[in-house]
């Protein structure tokens, strides 16, 4: 696993890197983020059981649990040999650590991110990230003083699964959920899990069944999608809690199902790594050849306006000398300084302002064979539009004239890149998750009496398990 690493850490640097600061693309992941441990987002509804699930996975009371919501922050769980928590400003202002991303989005947001450090065996193999439960009364705009929705998308990105908890009260979406759905998880359909928990607390098929089509059918109107992901219904079990009318061995195997991918994280983190890399190169790619394009545009119509002031000069000097009209030559510099000033500083700006509005246009002229594909037409026009608005943001603040012309050789070691190198690593790595399978041994539920013991060197077991009901 860390040759492939090293290997995805090769390709930022080069070519990568170079290109995105060439071109003002977003900058590549660092170092940290890039050799962080496996990040599991945990999201949902407040009182959805997010905390009583990590509290069951640790063994401990590590959250804080309760039917209001008890929590307005993120809160990073990773492995620590003694119980230490840390404040945002300590965790973002740490170049070890890989959430310095986080800075961009203000104070505060920083003030409400804490890291807990624990010796729980299971988060020396993967990080757990539990989130504010969402709620109906959130603005539409900095309802919690940061940008949440962007926030969520920031560890959605980098998570390597991502939990989606409903519970039967709230068996639909809530005001902040539907924003979160539609603003954040897009494109991370391989990443989600989505979780009915609680389901110990129906007392008939009927309620649960009523519950389980609510959340179908409001998943419905956000998932765009004909078909719904799979869904885990399931519970943790909770001491004092009244018995379910409903069998439960359903239920629990979900729950040991659950638990199974989430100990896969650190196979799904090399492939997500990959993916990552992927859609950075293929992103970026675009945005670089549109304004790369552009810019030729510009120059083209520059050297074009030159060439035919100069033929025109030349013209109409040498009609001055065939006439004899030898006096008219300081008449023409001046005339052709005129034209020069007109061309630099009212019809070239006036065309740097215009292209960045024509950049669809360019768009489909460097795409055409592949829009053509009708198999890829729809991702290439959907991966556009995520990136279009920095193109132009990009081209309008700094200017196409300052951009540098793409080499041929960088364009074409980006190609095969794309086209070759990742594949190919993709499928190396598929060829060594089968002849060396991380996942031998069942997954179990994390007895409580030993599962904040100090861990051993062995890692955990990893397992996929088997779906619960659907």
């Amino acid at each position: 696993m860390e040759q492939f690493a090293d290997r995805i850490r090769d390709y930022y640097a080069d070519p990568l890197a170079p290109l995105a600061d060439q071109f003002m693309y977003r900058t590549p992941p660092t170092v940290g983020e890039l050799r962080r441990p496996p990040l599991v987002l945990l999201l949902g509804n407040h009182s959805s059981g997010k905390s009583t699930f990590v509290n069951h996975l640790l063994g401990g009371t590590v959250q804080k649990t309760g039917v209001a919501p008890t929590d307005d922050g993120f809160t990073i769980i990773t492995h620590g040999p003694v119980e230490t928590d840390r404040d945002g400003p300590a965790v973002v202002g740490n170049p070890d650590l890989p959430y310095e991303g986080l800075r961009h989005f203000g104070d505060q947001l920083v003030s409400h991110i804490r890291l807990k450090l624990r010796p729980a065996e299971l988060l020396r193999t993967v990080t757990l990230i539990d989130s504010p439960g969402m709620i109906d009364e959130a603005k539409a705009e900095n309802g919690r003083g940061f940008d949440f929705p962007g926030v969520v998308r920031w560890f959605a990105e980098r998570a390597d699964i991502v939990m989606m908890f409903f519970d039967p009260d709230k068996p639909g979406t809530t005001g902040e959920t539907l924003q979160v759905f539609r603003e954040s998880l897009g494109g991370i359909d391989h990443k989600l899990l989505i979780v009915l928990n609680k389901t110990d607390q129906f007392q008939n098929l009927h309620d649960f069944a009523r519950a389980y089509g609510a959340l179908c059918w409001n998943l419905g109107k956000v998932i765009p999608r004909k078909d719904l992901p799979m869904i885990y219904n399931t519970f943790v079990p909770v001491a004092g809690q009244p018995a379910s009318a409903l069998p439960l061995d359903d239920f629990e195997n979900a729950r040991a199902d659950l638990i199974g991918e989430l100990r896969r994280a650190p196979t799904r983190r090399m492939d997500n790594q990959i993916t990552q890399l992927q859609g950075f190169a293929e992103r970026l790619r675009l945005h670089a050849l549109v304004i790369d394009a552009a810019a030729n545009r510009l120059r083209r119509a520059r050297e074009r306006s030159y060439g035919i002031l100069v033929l025109l000069l030349i013209a109409l000097g040498g009609a001055a000398f065939a006439t004899g009209m030898v006096v008219a030559l300081p008449a023409l510099a001046a005339l052709a300084a005129l034209a020069a000033a007109l061309l630099e500083w009212v019809a070239l700006p006036r065309l740097r302002k215009r292209l960045p509005d024509r950049f669809d246009e360019i768009f489909e002229s460097l795409h055409d064979r592949e829009l053509l594909l009708r198999e890829r037409a729809e991702d290439l026009r959907a991966m556009w539009a995520e990136v279009a608005p920095r193109a132009r943001e990009v081209a309008e603040k700094r200017g196409l004239q300052s951009f540098a012309r793409m080499k041929w050789a960088d364009r074409t070691v980006l190609d095969e890149l794309i086209r070759d190198e990742i594949p190919k690593l993709r499928s190396e790595l598929y060829d060594a998750l089968r002849d060396n399978p991380l996942d031998a041994h069942p997954p179990q539920d994390p007895p409580a009496e030993s599962a904040m013991a100090v861990a051993s060197d062995d890692p955990l077991p990893l397992r996929a398990g088997n779906r619960g009901p659907a």
